[in-house]
């Protein structure tokens, strides 16, 4: 059920508290460096038979990184400021306010903004549409970190216009849910609606040349923003793009009860509980029910759609079940969606993000020339 006031910054957000409890957790890291180089090195301990000594040990200090951060319970901070991505970053204004309709008008304090996003490998002409596909990325990291910028979103960046999966990427810099009531749900929604119609409407991409990709959370609202498009688009005068990719989506918010042990790869991924927990509430605050509404749990609200769609998961992460069981729910709809499901051969959560930071350049290779013919096909 929807809290009736946004949760609270967490107690070890404060100064002094914080400063003390990174250096005593860190300290906790240093210490366990020995166990986890002892793990790495044997393979009969490594909690995939599959996995190198690298892998192993990347995937431990990920998690570490990752649960210290969670116990903070501060999300990213984003600007609007070019920084160092210089004229590649654009900042784009919302639409007319008719756009923004259904769902995106549940708050009554959430409103469009405007939003920006990082052009790869390099920015267009104003009002021309790039050759080839445009990809509209909607990066990962629980709705409360990330800004799709190089230093976070650096390896999918590069990839998809290196491997030819799309010639160009807008890698969109979504508002970042947070304790205190930052930013929930529609906000991201807005702005993901925001840069579609951006695409099509000011950059002036066809359709049938606009890719929606998201991994993680930003495949949650990939999948949020093709339901929108369902609902609404028609009315509004929106097409639909070429296809959907999505990767290791976060399609159930409230799997497990935020307790992955209760999950069989809970040993094999990377995202500790807490983080898990902090992304969903913060992003649901306000939502009545949110582990039923079918704009933020895809899982069991499944919905009809021309539009093509490819996912992958990979075998060792957490989401593998969920997200196994949403393609099913999504191909018995209406005689089956076309949904091309791939599963990525013990790789954990989201190396289509993460592969260059953990080691599985190799494998999220394989899956993104996998959503490459996929997109070509989808013509």
């Amino acid at each position: 059920m929807a809290k009736p006031t946004p949760p609270r910054y967490p107690i070890l957000s404060y100064q002094p508290l914080r400063l003390v409890f990174q250096l005593v957790y860190i300290g906790s890291i240093v210490a366990r460096l020995p166990l986890w180089l002892t793990v790495s090195l044997l393979p009969s301990l490594r909690p995939h038979p599959k996995w190198n000594g690298k892998q192993t040990f990347l995937s431990r200090v990920a998690h570490a990184l990752v649960d210290l951060k969670s116990y903070i319970g501060i999300s990213d901070p984003i600007t609007l400021e070019a920084g160092a991505q210089g004229d590649r970053f654009q900042v784009i204004e919302p639409f007319p306010a008719e756009f923004y309709t259904g769902p995106l008008t549940r708050s009554p304090t959430i409103k469009p903004e405007p939003v920006g996003g990082t052009w790869c490998p390099q920015r267009p002409s104003a009002s021309s549409a790039p050759a080839g596909i445009t990809m509209l990325y909607l990066h990962g990291g629980a709705y409360i970190q990330g800004d799709g910028r190089d230093d976070y979103c650096g390896y999918p960046n590069r990839t998809i216009p290196k491997l030819g999966v799309a010639q160009t990427v807008f890698s969109l810099q979504y508002r970042l849910s947070g304790y205190g009531g930052q930013n929930p749900f529609p906000a991201a929604l807005q702005d993901a609606l925001t840069a579609y119609l951006f695409l099509l409407r000011i950059q002036n991409v066809p359709a049938s040349r606009i890719v929606i990709c998201g991994d993680s959370a930003g495949g949650n609202l990939a999948i949020a923003l093709l339901r929108y498009l369902v609902e609404y688009g028609a009315a509004l005068d929106i097409p639909m793009p070429r296809c959907a990719t999505l990767f290791s989506p976060w399609v159930n918010l409230f799997a497990f009860n935020f307790n992955s042990s209760n999950s069989a790869q809970w040993n094999s991924d990377f995202l500790p509980n807490g983080f898990l927990k902090w992304g969903a509430e913060t992003y649901s605050t306000g939502v009545a029910n949110p582990e039923k509404d079918s704009y933020i749990t895809p899982l069991g609200n499944p919905f009809a759609t021309t539009v093509p769609v490819f996912v992958n998961v990979g075998t060792a992460e957490i989401f593998v079940e969920a997200v196994r069981e949403w393609v099913g729910q999504m191909k018995a709809v209406n005689g089956g969606n076309r949904i091309e499901y791939k599963q990525e051969d013990a790789a954990p959560h989201d190396t289509f993000l993460l592969a260059d930071k953990l080691c599985f350049e190799e494998s999220a290779e394989e899956v993104l020339i996998a959503a490459k013919e996929f997109i070509e096909r989808s013509g």
